[in-house]
């Protein structure tokens, strides 16, 4: 295959990707120290096969971290999403949102914590239109798994994991 790709006589865009054999963990760890996605593999005895079979797995590396929550979408019962930011030395950078992770009892709690910190501008030192956000002062803290941070800055595939008050890790 390598040959046909090298010698340019496959269709175009098409490319070949080296395989690695051994130890998938460490291959994993590298790849997540270098920022990447995940890793994909297959098993070494499994024949290829261009659909989707038990023998082909994707890993995706996941990050988590702590982020100021700055405003909220409100939902009937509770939010409908966070809008998140970061701490980088007194200014305060819009860092996207999160709208999943949570049940309606979570949700319920959520509101009712950012109901008693409710500010009537936004905390972001470059001011984002977000017509639907109640803004908040950033005292709480969401805990949010995600998959990456796009090059605009946001976080990709953000899922909710806890709220907090208190201390600024990011």
């Amino acid at each position: 295959m390598k040959d046909l790709i090298e010698r340019n006589e496959l269709e175009q865009p098409i490319f070949y990707s080296e395989h690695h054999e051994g130890d998938g963990q460490a291959l994993f760890e590298a790849a997540s120290k270098l920022n990447y996605e995940g890793i994909v593999s297959k098993r070494v005895d499994a024949p290829y096969r261009s659909e989707r079979v038990e023998a082909w797995l994707k890993v995706k590396a996941v990050q988590r971290d702590k982020f100021p929550v700055v405003g909220f979408i409100k939902d009937p019962a509770g939010v409908a999403a966070l809008y998140l930011g970061k701490l980088e030395g007194k200014e305060m950078r819009y860092m996207g949102k999160v709208g999943t992770g949570w049940n309606r009892t979570k949700s319920a709690e959520i509101r009712k914590a950012l109901d008693t910190v409710i500010s009537p501008k936004q905390k972001l030192t470059k001011p984002i239109k977000k017509p639907k956000a109640t803004w908040v002062e950033p005292k709480f803290y969401a805990e949010v798994e995600y998959r990456d941070i796009t090059s605009e800055g946001l976080l990709r595939a953000s899922s909710f994991k806890g709220l907090s008050k208190g201390t600024r890790r990011s």
